[in-house]
């Protein structure tokens, strides 16, 4: 098989015509198939964005909502759950470029002391830790909190750190690696703290208005967009998690469309794109996770062994999963989510996609 990023390339100039001038062309029966096959896997539904060459195609395949049959609406919005980190990423670099914070020092610099008391690492673990995992801050999501999680949000930064308060580290800050939401909770608490606005009203300000991204939003309430049912929770893929709340707080408060939250994507990872110093600081420095995956300050960074490189995050909380997907050249963008609680289905698929735009079309 020819190289990833020359196939991209070759089709990128008729893609405008395979993906959106055509209702049913070749390579949108390639797509809706393959997103089919995941849906055979048990999923109820999936909307899926396609973004190339400046061409965006979203396909919303099966049922967001399995009782009344409702079909899956392309303009929901997704309950992005981890890929919201992005979001909470993008606050702390526009903080730290404009030399409100500094990444090399401690939450404990920034935040009054009887929020963190209490908190293993966290007067030592640097933001820079924490951005990239590598801060050893015990994850508040464990077995407990999620049989806890009801219809009430809680992802709380009082509520999550309670629930870790008095823990012991997992491993000194920079000796180890370790995926923590409680991390994303303290760069949280972190902006609050410096700039004294709640963490939704810097989002907005950073990154909702200036990008005019009409369908996002953080910790939503009630939205008549918010339409999709999942299901999946404790072993039990039947169970509808629609009423739940989980998808609130700084490590996952985010909802948005597809589309918006590939302008996004785009505004970081586009060379020209309008959080381009953002994306940038982001990827400036990757923990070396191996096999040419890498855990920047924010996004896990991957150097595909065909040349492409591209920038991503997952999410997933009960019913729902999300891959974001970015590659840096040339600008594909590919965004999955999936009404299910099988988080590796959605990965795969995002891959499986990339290999079909790289296929040569008829």
């Amino acid at each position: 098989m020819p190289p990833i990023r020359a196939l991209i390339t070759a089709i990128l100039s008729g893609f405008s015509v395979t993906a959106a001038a055509c209702s049913q062309s070749p390579l949108d029966a390639q797509i809706e198939a393959r997103i089919d096959e995941t849906l055979a896997d048990g999923i109820a539904g999936a909307v899926v964005l396609v973004e190339a060459g400046g061409e965006q195609h979203v396909y919303a395949r099966g049922l967001a909502d399995r009782v009344q049959g409702t079909p899956m609406p392309q303009d929901a919005l997704l309950r992005l759950a981890s890929v919201g980190k992005l979001y909470t990423a993008t606050v702390i670099h526009r903080l730290a470029l404009d030399g409100q914070i500094d990444l090399d020092r401690t939450a404990a610099d920034y935040v009054a002391p009887e929020r963190i008391a209490g908190i293993a690492n966290a007067d030592t673990a640097s933001l820079r830790e924490l951005l990239n995992h590598s801060a050893g801050v015990p994850d508040y999501y464990d077995e407990a909190w999620e049989a806890q999680v009801g219809t009430t949000p809680r992802n709380t930064p009082q509520i999550t750190l309670d629930h870790i308060r008095g823990r012991s580290a997992d491993y000194a800050p920079g000796e180890g690696y370790g995926y923590s939401n409680s991390h994303y909770q303290l760069l949280g608490l972190v902006a609050e703290a410096v700039t004294g606005e709640p963490l939704g009203t810097l989002m907005a300000r950073v990154i909702f208005a200036p990008l005019d991204l009409q369908a996002t939003g953080f910790n939503i309430e009630d939205d008549p967009r918010n339409t999709i049912h999942g299901y999946g929770r404790l072993g039990d893929d039947t169970v509808d998690t629609f009423a739940l709340r989980d998808n609130n707080g700084a490590d996952g408060g985010v909802m948005a469309s597809a589309t918006d939250t590939a302008r996004f994507l785009n505004a970081l990872f586009a060379s020209d794109g309008g959080l381009s110093d953002i994306g940038t600081a982001m990827l400036s420095d990757r923990l070396d996770r191996g096999h040419g995956r890498y855990r920047a300050l924010g996004p896990l960074y991957v150097e595909h062994e065909s040349g492409l490189s591209l920038a991503t995050h997952s999410g997933f909380i009960d019913g729902y999963v999300t891959t974001a997907v970015r590659v840096l050249s040339p600008d594909v963008t590919i965004i999955v989510h999936l009404n299910g609680s099988q988080p590796q289905l959605a990965g795969s698929l995002a891959r499986d996609l990339l290999f079909i735009l790289a296929a040569p079309q008829d």
